[in-house]
């Protein structure tokens, strides 16, 4: 099977290349976006939150291929999970955000994502 789609996604990113990233999704997939309180189901949705968060100086993601995991769900499909950390500038100043990740994909259809859910990642609570 192919798993390649969270290292595609990355890349697609870091090139700031928001026709690539929109290529991965099914027309319908949601996404329930990192910097987003609104799950984005439509096409134009998902264009105007890549376009806003690679229109940012700086905008990139770096992928933490360690904690990549995968597991086939159904004939052609798979689900991926992992951590990754979005990377950008905001008053001259690089920011970094920690996030987790799971990608819902069908190979038969594309490979094409299904549904993409990303969120921060809690602070540690204090002890």
């Amino acid at each position: 099977m192919n798993y390649d789609i969270p290292r595609l996604w990355s890349d697609l990113i870091n090139g700031g290349d928001v026709e690539g990233v929109l290529a991965l999704y099914a027309d319908n997939a949601p996404l329930f976006a990192t910097f987003d309180p609104q799950p984005l189901d439509r096409p134009e949705q998902r264009r105007k939150y890549f376009e806003g968060f690679l229109g940012r100086p700086g905008a990139a993601v770096e992928l933490d291929e360690a904690s990549l995991g995968f597991v086939s769900t159904a004939e052609g499909a798979y689900h991926a999970t992992g951590l990754y950390t979005f990377f950008y500038e905001e008053n001259g100043i690089l920011v970094r955000q920690a996030a987790r990740f799971t990608f819902i994909v069908s190979v038969d259809q594309g490979p094409v994502i299904l549904h993409h859910h990303s969120s921060l990642v809690p602070n540690p609570k204090p002890e």
